[in-house]
């Protein structure tokens, strides 16, 4: 078994280190790519970039944005992959008529603007949101730090770009026709991903397997990774 993890949006793929490191120790994979949202690619093209990196027997790992991708992949190439796991995942990430389960498209334009602007305040920002109300918020907040700063984040061409696939895309229809084995896992304190979105994805397909864990926040690194390794650790078992 092989694990390809797909990151969320901007986010530095050293955070998952050793998350990897403490995934290899309990799961017999032959090797852990995380792959970062960094480049100007539209949904087809993103496709096509992952079937580069993807080989059979893959466990597809993909976290928020990441995990729409994953998905979308899963859906063209499902020959290829052995389990499909998303964290904190919104099929239809900006709130719409028929899915109010999601970010107001008022909030979601706002960090659009600030994005394209400020660079130190979105990661400011973008970092208090993604680990707000965690397990242990404070301390995963400092280490992000370490490595998510104006200076590492994509260019803003890439963010813009990015912020417009993860404003368009649409996986509910795909979602919806998995039939491979799945896991999608949810934080009960998420403050960008609602904790309803989790009842509305096994509506969607009833085949999956839903977790949502109280006390972890959007961020699936540092506090959250002991009860999401135990939970992956677990699906992984039953794959083989």
């Amino acid at each position: 078994m092989n694990v390809v993890i797909i990151n969320g949006w901007a986010m530095p793929s050293g955070i998952w280190s050793e998350f990897c490191d403490r995934l290899k120790r309990i799961t017999a994979y032959e090797y852990c790519r995380v792959i970062d949202i960094d480049r100007c690619l539209n949904v087809d093209e993103w496709v096509l970039y992952l079937d580069e990196i993807v080989e059979p027997d893959t466990l597809l790992i993909g976290w928020s944005l990441g995990g729409m991708l994953a998905i979308e992949y899963a859906h063209q190439h499902p020959e290829k992959i052995l389990g499909l796991c998303t964290l904190q995942m919104n099929p239809k990430f900006v709130a719409e008529s028929d899915w109010p389960v999601a970010m107001a498209p008022s909030v979601f334009y706002e960090f659009k603007q600030l994005a394209e602007c400020d660079a130190k305040s979105t990661t400011k920002r973008f970092g208090f949101l993604v680990t707000a109300k965690g397990l242990d918020a404070l301390s995963d907040l400092k280490a992000l730090k370490q490595s998510f700063t104006a200076d590492t984040i994509p260019t803003t061409g890439i963010l813009r770009n990015t912020l417009g696939l993860l404003e368009t895309l649409d996986v509910r229809a795909r979602l919806g026709t998995l039939g491979l084995p799945q896991l999608h896992i949810y934080g009960e304190n998420d403050q960008l991903v609602p904790k309803a979105v989790a009842k509305q994805v096994e509506v969607l397909n009833d085949r999956a397997h839903i977790e949502l864990i109280g006390g972890i926040s959007h961020f699936p690194c540092y506090s959250a990774a002991n009860p999401l390794l135990e939970r992956i650790t677990e699906f992984a078992g039953g794959l083989n």
